[in-house]
């Protein structure tokens, strides 16, 4: 077994034991000194060991036959699952012993932070730029393993942030505020002297490694935003200047890799600390720093270059969050809403001023070219759009308005360009993504008759043809919008109030008329899975609508008989229900049969007189015929149950006149053997002893066609 194998056995039962000794801790099985006393030296000296087997320094042989290159299920190479298993123990002990873990990690770290620190005294100006003037080969391969070191060290570092917060947060306050004050020092010496742009003797290995350094001090910055939010709430009224200093710099670090010329992983990594900035620290001081006022006027100036389109969201979501999220720490009346509305109001309009010009030429005819730049066009502009709704969605109500009023003239647009791209199934569904993100976070800013608009447009442009030409190339882009159309009625169908009522009968007419006709004998298993989730829904917050309960009549003979409405929709869904289980996907069946159970908890479906007249057996029928046939042999124990509770609506129906019917229906056994069956199905009316009879009775059943068929023709008159 190779070495780093071994290692990860070890670590793994490592991991189980640290997990053991906290948990005693914690539920206070256990005396904490007594523990640490006693584990104590064997934990710093696991703690060293673990830290000495990630750096190069001491275990370069062993790390470099590491693979970073091959990704394996969870998406991660063999080195960074080494490091992630490595910083895990070193996390669990920390959590044991913090001085001991901090004071074993920080030097550690503070002496590899030296060698990057120094490395400014040997940047020269050459003809290109500027060069890193370190050639000798035993130099640079010890800056490669240095850099390496303290990329790790820094990803250690970040792991132990939340072990600075919460509670703690008083007594390690001097130990976060050095790890934050030098994280801050890293970062803006690297955006300062350029390293990730500087010309290496071995470009190869040297510039990766000051790049992934640089992203590194960033995203373990990051790490520490919640601590940063804790230090702002403590010290916002009294003397905040340390605090202060701490944000500033750290976006003076950010700003100048806002860039598209900066490497992705670097650009990221710094949007990804800016959108921490504004979303769990937020300052109030924030949109007056000159360094996102810069950010600002980057990324609303159209003759700049656009951003990766990651990156572009990214920025837009922090900026538009430093506008849209309260502050903390203060009275609504200090909030300044105006301003803040105004200014969001600039910041949308300058992001789609392009897609807001689409409007004017939405109907006319385009040529490729153009279709493409369009289409390019409402990509990036919807996917900043989305996100920043997304981002509000959980927000406060004032949030959620200043937002909608901002994007209220691009929502129109959007309305008006759908049908114009309903053929153009990847832009319908950059379309309904949006939509769907609006419906979920901002229906109530809308505005019922906004909303009814849509709606509308929805279920008009949504044909029989158009959902035909859509769900038949299965997998594909088209199915995805159908998904996602279905997902926006679910929504609405299950809004309170009878404001949306109105729709309830197109709705259902397009799902049991339009859709399902399509797909009830394909698998299109994405599909079906949300139209049956929409008609659950349906049934789930809209039982008014099938069953009225009449007072009267509940005064006249004591029992509410539910009078029954839109009886042929009502039928025509549970029959697509009880199609639904006679088709092959286990997930669909699983789904299907919690939805019924669901119906009959929450609204007793099983006893309305409808379902228990002309449905309940069938149902019961293709339960059993489910378990005869083995065809879903992992839900036995559900099918079971949902059994019992059909069967327990009409136990004498049951045992008088379905069992018996059912077993006369049963081919491949003789009647001697479907006597045996009857004989042997005992009367039982408990949920245990029921499904008990229900498993023996298919089991023998199955047995018997088995031995039957065994036999030569002719030996058994079936």
């Amino acid at each position: 077994q190779p070495t780093h194998e071994g290692y990860f056995s070890c670590l793994d039962i490592w991991t189980l034991f640290l997990d053991y000794l906290t948990s005693k801790i914690k539920s206070r099985l256990a005396d904490k000194e007594a523990v640490l006393n006693r584990y104590e030296d064997a934990l710093v000296l696991l703690l060293t060991e673990v830290l000495n087997r990630i750096q190069f320094r001491y275990n370069q042989a062993q790390l470099e036959e590491l693979d970073d290159e091959t990704l394996d299920d969870d998406q991660q190479t063999e080195w960074q699952r080494y490091l992630r298993q490595s910083l895990e123990v070193v996390a669990k002990v920390m959590e044991l012993l913090p001085t001991h873990a901090f004071s074993t990690l920080f030097p550690v770290l503070q002496d590899n932070l030296e060698v990057y620190l120094g490395l400014q005294q040997f940047v020269v100006t050459s003809g290109t730029g500027h060069r890193l003037n370190i050639t000798a080969e035993n130099d640079c391969r010890r800056l490669h393993c240095s850099l390496r070191d303290l990329s790790s060290l820094l990803q250690a570092v970040g792991r132990l942030a939340e072990y600075f917060t919460g509670h703690v947060f008083a007594a390690r306050f001097n130990d976060a505020l050095t790890v934050v004050e030098r994280l801050v020092k890293v970062t803006l010496y690297g955006s300062q002297i350029k390293l990730y742009n500087i010309e290496t003797a071995v470009p190869s290995v040297l510039k990766p490694d000051l790049i992934d350094v640089h992203a590194q001090s960033l995203a373990a910055l990051q790490a520490y935003s919640h601590w940063l939010a804790q230090f702002y709430s403590e010290v916002h009224r009294q003397n905040p200047e340390q605090f202060i200093s701490l944000v500033s710099t750290a976006l003076e670090a950010i700003t100048p890799l806002i860039s598209s010329k900066v490497q992705e992983k670097l650009l990221l990594s710094a949007c990804h600390l800016l959108v921490s900035l504004a979303t769990t620290v937020r300052p109030v001081f924030l949109i007056s720093i000159p360094a996102v006022q810069k950010v600002f006027n980057r990324i609303t100036d159209t003759s700049a270059q656009r951003l990766p389109d990651k990156a572009q969201v990214l920025v837009c979501r922090a900026l538009s969050n430093v506008l849209l999220l309260p502050w903390p720490n203060l009275p609504e009346s200090e909030q300044q809403w105006a301003v803040r509305s105004t200014n969001h109001a600039s910041l949308v309009s300058a992001l789609t001023r392009d897609y807001r010009q689409l409007k004017a030429t939405a109907s006319l005819p385009q040529r490729k070219v153009q279709l493409e730049d369009t289409k390019v066009i409402i990509h990036q502009t919807l996917s900043v759009l989305e996100d920043i709704v997304e981002s509000i969605s959980g927000e406060s109500t004032k949030s959620r308005q200043i937002c909608y009023q901002s994007l209220q003239e691009s929502v129109q647009v959007s309305l008006a360009l759908f049908p114009a791209f309903i053929h153009q199934s990847d832009v319908t569904d950059e379309m309904l993504s949006f939509f769907l993100t609006l419906f979920q976070g901002l229906r109530v800013q809308m505005g019922v008759p906004f909303t009814e608009q849509i709606i509308q447009t929805f279920l008009n442009m949504f044909t029989r043809e158009q959902l035909a030409e859509s769900i038949l190339h299965e997998g594909s882009t088209g199915c995805r919008v159908v998904e996602k159309f279905l997902k926006i009625l679910q929504v609405v169908v299950q809004e309170p109030g009878q404001v949306f009522k109105p729709f309830l009968p197109s709705v259902i007419s397009l799902c049991m008329e339009q859709v399902y006709p399509i797909i009830a004998e394909r698998s299109s298993p994405d599909v079906k899975a949300e139209l049956f989730e929409l008609l659950f829904r349906v049934l789930h917050h809209n039982w008014r609508y099938f069953f009225k309960s009449s007072v009267l009549a509940s005064v006249q003979r004591g029992v509410a008989e539910e009078q029954m409405e839109n009886e042929a929709q009502f039928s025509a869904i549970m029959q697509a229900f009880g199609q639904s289980f006679l088709q092959p996907d286990i997930h669909l069946f699983k789904q299907n049969l919690f939805y019924l159970e669901t119906l009959n908890t929450k609204q007793k479906l099983y006893h309305k007189k409808i379902f228990r007249t002309t449905m309940l057996f069938q149902f019961v029928n293709v339960l059993l015929q489910v378990l005869v046939h083995k065809s879903h042999d992992l839900l036995q124990e559900e099918i079971g149950i949902a059994t019992y509770n059909m069967a327990s609506v009409d136990f004498d129906g049951f045992y008088s006149a379905f069992l018996p019917e059912f077993l006369a229906s049963c081919d491949g056994v003789d009647s001697n053997q479907k006597n045996v069956l009857g004989r042997n199905f005992k009367m039982d009316r408990d949920l245990p002893s029921f499904t008990q009879n229900v498993h023996r009775l298919v089991n023998d059943l199955r047995y018997y066609r088995l031995c039957n068929d065994s036999l030569p023709p002719g030996t058994v008159k079936l």
